[in-house]
């Protein structure tokens, strides 16, 4: 019984260790506040321990792990009645490194001021390397839906650099 006990706590840590960052960045995007970024994982990881489906591979894993974190984002924006505000941009910038420029700042900061269905799409296709088709899939979104939840972000992300010239 304990080898199995311990042969699961190392699989958990093993997934916890392959997925964190990524949930974490999505779950950050999505709410601002690096607290509910880490409430929102750890309910991530509670359900993935306790209620997750057999996975047909390891996309299929990460596509439902990057569901459920999106979902729980969600529901904690819900629940919250969740504002970004001043303050939440202002823990953004302190968790920046110190090597960013201004102009790094600006766009993050930008991207964070995205309307949540947009954050996630940006996060996946720009910074995760993710192909359209490849996110219409981990999202269960048509790919014409993700080409224009992209082009709507190049658009919004456009006029809020280009207000700040």
């Amino acid at each position: 019984m304990i080898m199995h006990n311990q042969h699961a706590e190392e699989v958990f840590n093993q997934k916890y260790a392959q997925y964190a960052n990524l949930l974490y960045r999505i779950a950050f995007l999505q709410l601002g506040s690096p607290s509910d970024a880490e409430d929102a994982l750890q309910e991530v990881f509670i359900k993935l321990l306790y209620k997750a489906p057999p996975f047909r591979d390891t996309q299929h894993e990460k596509a439902w792990l990057i569901r459920v974190t999106q979902n729980k984002c969600r529901d904690l924006r819900r629940a919250h009645a969740f504002r970004q505000t001043s303050l939440e941009e202002a823990r953004l910038a302190d968790t920046m490194s110190a090597e960013e420029t201004g102009d790094t700042l600006s766009v993050r900061a930008a991207v964070l001021s995205l309307p949540p269905n947009y954050k996630t799409v940006v996060l996946l296709y720009y910074y995760e390397g993710y192909s359209v088709s490849e996110i219409a899939e981990i999202l269960r979104l048509s790919p014409s839906a993700v080409k224009m939840r992209l082009q709507r972000s190049r658009e919004f992300l456009k006029l809020e650099l280009e207000e700040q010239l």
